[in-house]
This record gives C-alpha cells, sequence and structure tokens, in this order.
C-alpha cells in the first residue's frame, strides 16, 4: 500500500508541478499521514505479537502522523514558509524514515529475502532528504516546481522499490502457507 500510495504521489507531481503549492503540501500531508498509520498499525502489531524492535516501526508512524498533522494545522504556514518549514519538514521526514527502513532491513535480513528491498527503500529515502538539503542550500529560493520533480522522482523510485518488496513478501507468505497445510 506504502508503494501504491508513493507512486500516486510520483506521477501527481509529474503531472501537475505548476499546482498551488498548498495543493503539493496537503498531498505530501496525506501521504506522510497515511504511511505513517500503516506504520503505525505495523508497529502495534509486531508489539502484540511481542517481536523485536517493534519500536523502529511505532517511531516511523509517529514520526509520520506528526508531519501530517502539522502540515494541516498550518497549511498557511507551511505555504509561506516553504523553504523553512515544509522542506525541513520533508528533509526530517525522509532521512528520519529512511533511518528507520534501514535498520529494519538490517534486522530483517535473517528472516525474510529480499530485504535488501526495504533497505533500497530506506536509501532513496535518505537520498530524498540529502537532496532536498543541499537543493534548499544551494537555491534558497527554489520553486515548487524543482522540489516537486525531486519528490516525484523519489516517490516514483521507492514506490516501485516497495511493491517489489510487498510481492515478495506475499510470495513468501503464500509459500508459507502452502507448505503448512
Amino acid at each position: 500500500m506504502r508503494g501504491v500510495l508513493a507512486l500516486a504521489l510520483g506521477v501527481t507531481a509529474f503531472l501537475f508541478p505548476a499546482n498551488a503549492l498548498f495543493a503539493f503540501t496537503l498531498l505530501f500531508a496525506a501521504y506522510a499521514g497515511a504511511d505513517g498509520i500503516l506504520s503505525l498499525i505495523a508497529g502495534v502489531r509486531r508489539a502484540s505479537r511481542k517481536e523485536k524492535r517493534w519500536w523502529s516501526a511505532l517511531l516511523r508512524g509517529v514520526v509520520g502522523i506528526a508531519c501530517a498533522v502539522i502540515f494541516v494545522i498550518l497549511p498557511g504556514l507551511a505555504v509561506v514558509s516553504y523553504a523553512l518549514v515544509t522542506l525541513g519538514m520533508v528533509i526530517a521526514w525522509a532521512l528520519l524514515t529512511g533511518a528507520f527502513e534501514i535498520a529494519a532491513a538490517i534486522r530483517l535480513r535473517k528472516e525474510i529475502e529480499g530485504e535488501w528491498l526495504l533497505g533500497l527503500s530506506g536509501a532513496l529515502s535518505i537520498l530524498l532528504g540529502l537532496g532536498v538539503w543541499a537543493f534548499l542550500w544551494l537555491h534558497p529560493v527554489a520553486t515548487i516546481l524543482s522540489v516537486g520533480t525531486m519528490i516525484a522522482v523519489w516517490a516514483l523510485f521507492a514506490g516501485g522499490v516497495l511493491i517489489a518488496l510487498g510481492l515478495r513478501l506475499r510470495k513468501r507468505e503464500a509459500g508459507k502457507s502452502e507448505a503448512a497445510a
């Protein structure tokens, strides 16, 4: 589901790069919020099953939800001070969630096949955070079009990687079910 949401974000950012900053801000808030909710659910499920390190998914969920709430509560501030607020939040979100995904991939390397896809998704998020930060540093008056394109490229790659990971995990679960039957 996260992969499909990322692809939708990427396609939308490519198709409508010049739309109002307000609409893009709310679209990103919806993505970060949905991603946060899904991560929070995964963390709670892991905790209820007494799995190790459930907290990383839980923290990832809290970061996504907090980011979305701030965007929704303060859209005017996000629009007016895009370079300082919106880009800073995108940078923080990308770096933190990327780090959490890489940590999860490392932890899962002995448990699942294809954990590298989760690590790759995390690395792409970190690259997005570093790229937006560098762009902001080099060109503080960056337009939504250029940053939107950067986010679109990340979302398309990350979405594809997350979908591939989901399909691999689904195939693994189906194989377990068939073996158990």
